[in-house]
């Protein structure tokens, strides 16, 4: 840890500066979730949809893996330079976009900056604050997503009803700016690691950005491909599922794409949930705003009782006794039920209503997971490999989500036109399924030498919260 000059009051500024950048990230990826199928009507982007949304955490992988290499060399003011840059170029693409091709542009390089300045933030708390202060700054953190979480939707909904999407991106640039400044200007002040990582380790550190850029083109070729429908898209996008998964063997713990017992089911333990949760998120504005005739603020509301829930949920955990198995299946289970009944919203002349006590179901459901995952990751892995676990839990999150968004949205493309509304049930179908694998796999996350140690969260610790681009910060 460094002292910074005039360390109060400069830490009180970076902290002002680091939970308004997070809060506007937050936002971000909220907001467009409700803005999206206006979007991408407005583009004549539709079959685009959901690939708006995977390139943008594809791209993070990349960002979080780069950027923890070059934190590791550099002072962090660089990667915060770099990821908040490309970050307000990708809100300035987006805001001007004429087409949805380069809006995809635009959302690449968002989940590109944004994956990399919330690394770089990580590690100014690491060498900017004491051991003693860093559970505050993160508490700070989470709290940066919960007003993001209960109003964004609605407030995006207002912003698309009004005075229209584009300003989606634009008040998120505007307000991220001035932000960037303050921590930028506090942060160059922090100096680099106390010792250089040695050649073998700089060698590794350029393997694992390469290999998060082929996941990344994986996921996005993922996303193209199997939109763009045929013979040829199907075979690419196995081509680009194939890369993916090559690549997550060297992102992620040994072991983890067979759920090996302990950390690597912890891992990809995380990865399928959030592609079940994020992927069914998705589908539901859309059916919402295009099916069911709701506008961008109505059914802006549905994502705010979810985060409702999430928040509810994870104040539960916290405050829970049992052994973490026991919420990791609870929650699971909540959250397929609530899949599962979420997808009546897809039914005409099914209540609303019905739709939207589901989906705050599986909200709370995800909010319990969630949590216990973070507690469960501390606990399996060794201390020495915190960190790295820690940063293998995000990497999975992304990755999972952006493929679950790729895949469901393959799924229904084409369907729906097909058999109408009842279309997006396949794209339901196999979000379920993903929780009911994810609910099998819970028992796997024990050791073989018996339970795991029950680590609680401290009394008034603040919830977790989904991270860049969705996931858990």
């Amino acid at each position: 840890m460094h002292d910074l000059p005039n360390a109060a009051p400069r830490q009180t500024m970076l902290i002002v500066g680091m939970v308004t950048l997070i809060t506007a990230g937050a936002f971000e990826a909220l907001a467009v979730a409700t803005a999206m199928a206006t979007i991408a009507r407005a583009l004549d982007g539709m079959a685009l949809y959901s690939a708006a949304f995977a390139v943008t955490l594809a791209t993070s992988v990349v960002g979080m893996v780069a950027s923890g290499v070059v934190a590791d060399r550099a002072r962090p003011a660089l990667p915060m330079l770099l990821g908040v840059g490309t970050f307000a170029s990708g809100l300035v693409i987006a805001s001007f976009t004429p087409s949805m091709g380069l809006l995809l542009v635009g959302r690449a390089l968002q989940g590109l900056g944004q994956g990399a300045y919330v690394v770089a933030l990580y590690m100014v708390v690491a060498r900017a604050f004491a051991p003693a202060q860093r559970a505050r700054v993160f508490a700070w953190f989470a709290a940066a997503w919960v007003v993001p979480s209960l109003v964004g939707p609605v407030i995006a909904g207002v912003v698309v009803d009004t005075i229209g999407w584009r300003w989606v991106f634009g008040a998120v640039a505007l307000v991220a700016a001035p932000a960037a400044v303050v921590v930028l200007r506090t942060t160059w002040r922090v100096p680099g690691p106390d010792v250089l990582p040695d050649a073998a380790t700089t060698r590794a550190g350029v393997r694992r950005i390469g290999w998060g850029v082929v996941a990344g083109v994986g996921v996005t070729v993922v996303t193209l491909a199997t939109e763009s429908g045929g013979t040829a898209g199907v075979v690419v996008g196995a081509a680009g599922l194939l890369a993916a998964l090559v690549a997550a063997r060297f992102l992620l713990p040994t072991g983890t794409l067979r759920a090996g017992r302990g950390l690597p089911a912890v891992i990809v333990l995380r990865g399928i949930i959030a592609a079940a949760y994020f992927a069914t998120e998705v589908m539901i504005p859309l059916i919402l705003q295009t099916e069911r005739g709701l506008s961008p603020t109505r059914s802006g509301t549905i994502l705010t009782v979810a985060a409702v829930t999430w928040a509810t949920g994870s104040w539960l955990r916290g405050r829970g006794r049992l052994p973490s198995l026991v919420y990791l299946r609870l929650g699971t289970t909540l959250a397929i039920v609530g899949i599962a009944a979420s997808a009546t919203i897809a039914l005409p002349g099914t209540p609303l209503a019905i739709g939207w006590v589901a989906w705050g179901l599986a909200g709370l459901g995800a909010g319990i997971v969630y949590p216990t995952l973070s507690v469960l990751v501390l606990d399996v892995a060794r201390p020495a490999e915190h960190g790295a676990a820690t940063s293998a839990l995000q990497v999975s999150d992304a990755l999972g989500t952006s493929l679950g968004i790729a895949l469901t949205g393959a799924a229904i493309h084409g369907v729906v036109a097909t058999l109408g509304p009842a279309g997006y049930l396949l794209g339901f179908g196999i979000t379920v399924l993903l929780g009911c694998v994810a609910l099998w796999l819970a028992g796997r996350t024990t050791l073989p030498d018996g339970d795991l140690a029950d680590v609680h969260a401290p009394d008034g610790a603040l919830p977790d919260g989904p991270a860049p681009g969705g996931s858990a910060t």
